[in-house]
């Protein structure tokens, strides 16, 4: 596997997130999650580190909190669902009761998707002051 082709295939998920938004069943259902339309999506491999998408998310300046999508067979639409954002005035998920999480520089975003127990988990970067709160989106019923 050569340097670009995990990038291209993040840029193929994001182009095919983005066509699946033409579907009038699929944008219901992130309205369903809580996903507002001008929020922004962040398409990410499972085996991305959660390092690099935080960093991609600040790079872009990304809204807080943005929804990750992460392409997963079985997972309702084809993609495993959280929402991510700095908690500094995080209005969606100030109700909730974050898992404090420990994550070594090496752990996926796919990791950090299966360890959310609670639904809701915290994590902070080590150079940062606030953490980031995660939280997982539930398969509907």
């Amino acid at each position: 596997m050569t340097a670009s082709e995990p990038r291209q295939a993040s840029l193929t998920a994001g182009f095919d997130f983005a066509r699946q938004l033409r579907d009038p069943k699929f944008r219901a259902y992130l309205s369903d999650i809580g996903w507002a339309d001008g929020q922004h999506v962040v398409v990410v491999d499972d085996n991305d580190p959660v390092p690099a998408v935080l960093t991609r998310m600040i790079e872009n300046g990304t809204s807080n909190p943005c929804l990750i999508a992460i392409p997963r067979d079985g997972a309702p639409h084809g993609y495993a669902l959280m929402f991510a954002g700095v908690q500094r005035g995080l209005r969606r998920l100030k109700h909730l009761r974050p898992q404090h999480m420990t994550l070594s520089p090496e752990s996926s975003i796919g990791m950090l998707y299966d360890s959310l127990t609670t639904r809701c988990g915290e994590y902070v970067p080590s150079e940062w002051a606030r953490p980031v709160v995660f939280e997982r989106v539930a398969a509907p019923a």
